[in-house]
């Protein structure tokens, strides 16, 4: 009965590590090409804002285009649809590197590919603020069924 605890107890110990979030810094050289998306700094602070391309104004999305834009300030995020892939891009002012996430969609996501691409949001934005060793702001909820209109 004690071997079985004792397993028991490793087996917990040993899966705890495994299940913290890996951040892995990227040569330059190696790195793709995600750029920290400044222009989103000048945006009212403490919304989402969407549109087909949010640097050339605010033409509403696409069913296969769409950007929403976040910033607090400090951070800038920026969540881009195109086609049937998201990508997530966050970063804080006066620090280079660029925490992203890319999630394969579809043109109209169910409940759970919206939610997953939510909490993909959350994670990417940790991850700027671990880098970037920064508290993490607040940020609003982002609707992600925004980003996709006329889907059903």
């Amino acid at each position: 009965m004690r071997l079985q605890r004792l397993a028991l107890l490793s087996a917990i110990l040993l899966a705890a590590p495994l299940s913290a979030q890996h951040i892995e810094e990227v040569p330059a050289n190696k790195a793709p090409t995600v750029y920290r998306p400044d222009d989103l700094f000048q945006l009212s602070p403490g919304q989402w804002h969407y549109a087909k391309h949010l640097w050339k104004g605010s033409e509403p999305c696409a069913l296969d285009q769409c950007e929403a834009g976040f910033t607090s300030g400090d951070l800038v995020l920026s969540v881009e649809h195109s086609n049937g892939w998201v990508r997530v891009m966050a970063g804080f002012r006066n620090c280079a590197p660029v925490a992203f996430s890319e999630v394969q969609t579809s043109k109209s996501p169910d409940r759970y590919l919206r939610s997953h691409v939510e909490s993909q949001v959350k994670r990417v934005v940790k991850g700027a603020a671990k880098t970037c060793k920064v508290v993490a702001p607040a940020v609003a909820n982002l609707s992600v069924s925004s980003m996709f209109p006329g889907a059903k």
